[in-house]
């Protein structure tokens, strides 16, 4: 299986996501439900938004695995940060925590993900509310099986 990440480049400057995923060969994809902050051996939940983004993304390894992928397979990430964006989000306090768990979850366990390398495909995005109101993001992935 090969999978090519294009870098989405803007103004001269490398965005921390690809803008498109190709996949060829593999043996199919594995599609995940949003994936929270709640520790699933507890059901803990961190009043942080980093720490909530670090265990979702954890959790996401783990359900990985059990479908037989790995993180290194993910074609594309949406990340939804809770929140009132009337100026948007890319300055909001939550969804900067939340992308700077992300990128340390990366640069620990896969770096090659990191800004400027080879990042998946990602959305992201503002919602008003997710499943209980003690989240504050919810994280989805798709990724190819080999």
């Amino acid at each position: 299986m090969d999978i090519q990440r294009l870098p989405l480049v803007v103004a001269g400057k490398n965005l921390p996501c690809a803008k498109g995923t190709k996949v060829v060969g593999g043996s199919g994809f594995v599609w995940l439900s949003g994936a929270v902050g709640e520790d699933v051996d507890t059901g803990n939940i961190p009043e942080e938004t980093g720490a909530q983004a670090e265990l979702a993304m954890e959790n996401i390894k783990a359900r990985l695995e059990e479908y037989g992928s790995s993180m290194q397979n993910i074609v594309h990430v949406w990340l939804y940060v809770k929140g009132q964006f009337p100026e948007g989000m890319v300055n909001d306090s939550r969804y900067l925590d939340a992308v700077k768990a992300i990128e340390v979850f990366w640069s620990t366990n896969h770096p090659e993900f990191l800004r400027g390398n080879n990042p998946p495909a990602s959305t992201h995005l503002g919602v008003t509310s997710l499943a209980r109101p003690t989240f504050h993001v919810e994280i989805l992935v798709v990724a190819a099986i080999e």
